[in-house]
C-alpha cells in the first residue's frame, strides 16, 4: 500500500494530497490526521505492561537532567534512549513492587517531605515557600515531586526486602582482604628491541600468511555517500514583529489562573491531642468568630496547630498546588483574594484558608516576558510548520535537492560513510542517534526514497537520500599490505620479546644474572599503586607469583610492546581490623548491588515492554 502511495506521489498528485493534507491540518489540527494514521502512539515513548510512558515525561526528564547539570545541553539528545531506559525500569519495578503488595501513603509522604532539612526554615519548620523555591529550579511541580518521592521509596522497600538476607563469612571476608591491602616488595626489568640477539623482520610470506589468518581485520565495513537536510529550530530567523495586545493579555490571563495565591492558614489537628469530632467543633468555634468580625491574624495565633505559621498570623506565603492534598487546593482554587473558607479537612487536618493574594507580577511589569513568550510561541508554530511540510514534501519528492530548495535549506553532501563512523564538525549530526540507521533502511538504501525525518530532540528535523551505495568487502591484500606487514611484524617482535623473556627466567631460577638485566627495586607497593609506575605495571606485579621456599617469585608480563621481568622478594598481607571492616562493608555492597541488579533484569524480562 504504502509503495503504491509512493508510486503515485510523483508530481502534480502529490502537490494535490500535500494540499489537502494542509488544508485537514488548517482545520482540524495535526492531532486530527495523525491520530488517524498513528492512533495515540506519537504520544508514546514506552509502554511496560500496558502503562504508558509519555513522550512529554520524558522531555520532562530529559531536561530536568539537563537543568540539574546531569547532561550536558549538547548531549541531551544522545542521553534520551538512557533516560528512557531508566524510565521503563522505574516503570516496570514500581508495578512489581504494587503488586507484591507495598504501598506509601499520602501522610508517610507528608512526614517525608516536613522532616527534610532542605525543605526546613532556620527554626527546623517546615517552609512552604522553601519547597516551593526548590522544586522549582529543579523542575518540578509538588505533584510531581511527591507521585516521585513515592516511588522511590516504594522501590527502597522492594530492595531492603531483598538485601535483608545478604551475608558474609568472616574467613572469606579476611582472606580477600589480605588480598586487597597486600604490599609488595619487589624489582623490575623492562626488555625492548635492543633486548633481542637479532633484528626482527617479516618475509612477503608471513604478510600473506598473515593476511590470510585475518581477512575479518581488512573489511571494509557497506558504505553509502548521502546528502541530506537539516531543519533546525534555532537557527531559524527571530520574529521581530510586533505582537497583538490581545495576545498578551490572554497570555496574562493563562499565568494568572495557574499562579500561586498567597494564602493565610488556621490549622486544627486531630489524632493525637484530640478527636476528630473535637477538632470538628474546634472549627466551628472559629467559624462563628469569624462571622463575628473577629481578626483572622488573631484566631491564627491563638487556635492554629501549626507553630511556623501561627507567630506570623496565618501567613503561609504562596502556596502551590500538590502541598496539602487535592481538597486544600480546590479550596483555594475557587477562592478570590479576600474570601475565607470553611473548615476543608484534607489529609487528616483541618484547614480555615483565606486567600490574601495572587503571586503574579503586574501586566506591565511582565510585559517584556509575556512578549517573549508569544513570539517564541509563534517561533515554534513556525518550526512545526516548516517541519511538517518538510515530513509531506520529502515523501512525496523524487529528489532531496527541490525540498531543501523550497524550504530554503542548505543541502549537505558526504563522502563514503559506513553507520559506525564518528562524524565531527558540519557532518557531526550524522553521529547523533537514529540519524544513520535510517540511511540503511530499506526504502532510502535500496529503494532510493528519501528518509522519513528524523526527529533529534525539539529542535532539529533530519532528512537524508543515499546518492551512491557500496556493499560491506574484504579489501585485497595490496590494498592494505603496510598495514598487514605492521601487524605482523609487531605481533612477530612481541614473540621474540617474550621468548626472550622466557630464557632470562630459566637463568634467573638457576641461580644465573643474565647479560644486560638491569633492575629496579620497589618497596611496600600497595594495589593502589604510587610513584611513576603505571597501573598496567603496577597490575602485572600483583599477578606475580609470590616468593617460595626462599627464592624471589619470577615472572613476565607484556606492557606497552615490551617486555617486563619481576622478582617479587617479599609480601606483606598482615590486615587491620579497620581494613578487614572495610572489605566487609564494600563486598556487602557489592553484593547487595548484584542481587539489585538480578531482581531488575528479572523484572524487565518478564515485562511486556515495548518503545516507539
Amino acid at each position: 500500500m504504502l509503495q503504491k502511495i509512493r508510486d503515485r506521489a510523483q508530481g502534480w498528485i502529490a502537490r494535490v494530497i500535500v494540499a489537502l493534507i494542509a488544508l485537514t491540518f488548517t482545520l482540524f489540527g495535526a492531532e486530527s490526521l495523525l491520530s488517524y494514521f498513528n492512533g495515540s502512539q506519537r504520544d508514546e515513548a514506552a509502554s511496560v505492561n500496558g502503562e504508558k510512558i509519555s513522550r512529554q515525561t520524558l522531555d520532562t526528564e530529559v531536561q530536568r537532567a539537563v537543568r540539574s547539570g546531569r547532561v550536558p545541553p549538547e548531549q541531551q539528545n544522545e542521553a534520551r534512549r538512557a533516560i528512557l531506559d531508566s524510565l521503563i525500569t522505574r516503570t516496570a519495578i514500581e508495578q512489581y513492587a504494587r503488586e507484591g503488595g507495598m504501598s506509601f501513603s499520602d501522610q508517610q509522604v507528608d512526614q517525608l517531605l516536613v522532616n527534610r532539612q532542605e525543605f526546613q526554615d532556620s527554626s527546623g519548620h517546615f517552609s512552604a515557600e522553601l519547597f516551593q523555591r526548590r522544586l522549582n529550579s529543579a523542575g518540578y511541580t509538588p505533584e510531581e515531586f511527591r507521585r516521585q518521592l513515592q516511588e522511590d521509596m516504594l522501590t527502597q522497600q522492594l530492595q531492603n526486602g531483598l538485601i535483608t538476607g545478604t551475608f558474609l563469612l568472616p574467613s572469606e571476608t579476611r582472606h580477600l582482604a589480605k588480598l586487597r591491602y597486600q604490599k609488595r616488595d619487589f624489582r623490575y626489568a623492562t626488555l625492548d628491541d635492543s633486548a633481542l640477539e637479532q633484528p626482527v623482520n617479516v618475509s612477503d610470506d608471513e604478510v600473506q600468511t598473515w593476511y590470510d589468518a585475518h581477512k575479518e581485520a581488512y573489511q571494509r565495513p557497506e558504505e553509502v555517500k548521502l546528502e541530506y537536510v537539516v531543519l533546525d529550530r534555532r537557527q531559524m530567523p527571530e520574529n521581530d514583529q510586533p505582537v497583538d495586545e490581545q495576545q498578551l493579555r490572554q497570555r496574562y490571563e493563562q499565568h494568572r489562573a495557574t499562579a500561586p495565591r498567597e494564602v493565610s492558614d488556621i490549622v486544627v489537628t486531630f489524632g493525637n491531642q484530640r478527636t476528630r469530632e473535637e477538632a470538628r467543633q474546634r472549627v466551628d468555634e472559629i467559624e462563628a468568630r469569624l462571622q463575628k468580625g473577629d481578626n483572622f491574624a488573631d484566631l491564627a495565633k491563638q487556635y492554629s496547630d501549626d507553630p511556623s505559621s501561627a507567630d506570623k498570623g496565618g501567613r503561609m506565603g504562596a502556596v502551590s498546588e500538590g502541598i496539602f492534598g487535592q481538597p486544600f487546593d480546590e479550596a483555594v482554587a475557587s477562592m478570590a483574594p479576600g474570601e475565607v473558607s470553611q473548615g476543608v479537612e484534607s489529609d487528616g487536618v483541618f484547614h480555615i484558608i483565606r486567600v490574601d493574594d495572587i503571586a503574579i507580577e503586574s501586566f506591565d511589569d511582565m510585559r517584556d516576558e509575556l512578549t517573549k513568550e508569544v513570539r517564541q510561541e509563534q517561533h515554534d508554530e513556525r518550526f512545526q510548520q516548516l517541519a511538517q511540510q518538510l515530513s509531506d514534501e520529502s515523501f512525496s519528492a523524487d529528489d532531496l535537492k527541490g525540498v531543501a530548495d523550497r524550504l530554503k535549506l542548505p543541502l549537505k553532501h558526504t563522502d563514503w560513510v559506513s553507520r559506525d563512523d564518528e562524524f565531527e564538525d558540519d557532518n557531526a549530526v550524522l553521529g547523533e542517534a537514529g540519524v544513520m540507521d535510517a540511511a540503511f533502511t530499506d526504502d532510502v538504501l535500496n529503494n532510493g526514497y528519501n528518509s522519513e525525518p528524523v526527529e533529534l530532540g525539539q529542535d532539529r528535523r533530519v532528512v537524508l537520500r543515499v546518492t551512491e551505495h557500496r556493499p560491506a568487502t574484504t579489501l585485497a591484500l595490496d590494498e592494505v599490505r603496510d598495514q598487514v606487514r605492521g601487524s605482523a611484524l609487531q605481533e612477530k617482535r612481541r614473540q621474540a620479546l617474550a621468548d626472550q623473556a622466557e630464557k632470562m627466567l630459566v637463568a634467573l631460577r638457576r641461580g644465573d644474572t643474565p647479560k644486560g638485566l638491569e633492575w629496579k627495586k620497589v618497596s611496600g607497593m600497595t594495589r593502589d599503586g604510587k610513584g611513576d609506575l603505571s597501573a598496567d605495571l603496577v597490575n602485572a606485579a600483583f599477578g606475580m607469583p609470590q616468593p617460595h621456599d626462599g627464592q624471589p617469585g619470577y615472572g613476565h608480563a607484556a606492557t606497552d610492546e615490551k617486555q617486563v621481568i619481576f622478582a617479587i622478594d617479599h609480601v606483606d598481607d598482615d590486615v587491620s581490623d579497620d581494613q578487614v571492616s572495610a572489605m566487609s562493608d564494600g563486598l556487602w555492597n557489592a553484593q547487595a548491588g548484584q542481587t539489585i541488579s538480578v531482581m531488575t533484569d528479572a523484572i524487565r524480562n518478564h515485562a511486556d515492554i515495548s518503545t516507539n
